[in-house]
């Protein structure tokens, strides 16, 4: 099953970055009201970098104990759904989570990450709620 939901995963992530129709027309939001293409610090003083193209967001997050890597698209003018790979630096393990990022104003943003599976130490359906500021 872990196996599974890993290549679903993987699968949705490379499918929203490389191809312009995988998400529904009535679901894709190609005027968001801001460009997210940035760096952001979260409260915990994690940093974020971001790149917007049009209704596509690409994302990357190291800390001292996880990397994120975030892929997905805007679903309303102010609302950004993304798949999100975890991995554990200590040890490689990996696991799937899904991201809803509010676009608060052009500096600041409000990020929920849910894993959508149970690995990792994460339990499925455990939420992670987070706020970013822009800094550059």
């Amino acid at each position: 099953m872990k196996t599974t939901m890993r290549l679903l995963a993987v699968g949705i992530l490379l499918a929203v970055t490389s191809w312009q129709n995988t998400t529904p027309a009535h679901a894709v939001n190609s005027n968001p009201t801001f460009d997210v293409t940035g760096i952001w610090k979260s409260n915990a003083g994690d940093t974020m970098e971001v790149f917007q193209e049009r209704d596509e967001a690409n994302a990357i997050l190291v800390n001292a104990g996880f990397a994120h890597r975030l892929a997905g698209r805007y679903v309303s003018p102010t609302t950004i759904r993304m798949i999100m790979i975890r991995r554990t630096r200590s040890n490689g393990c990996e696991t799937t989570m899904d991201v809803n990022i509010t676009v608060n104003s052009a500096n600041a943003i409000s990020l929920v990450s849910v894993a959508a599976e149970t690995a990792c130490g994460l339990t499925s359906g455990q939420s992670f709620p987070n706020t970013f500021t822009r800094i550059l």
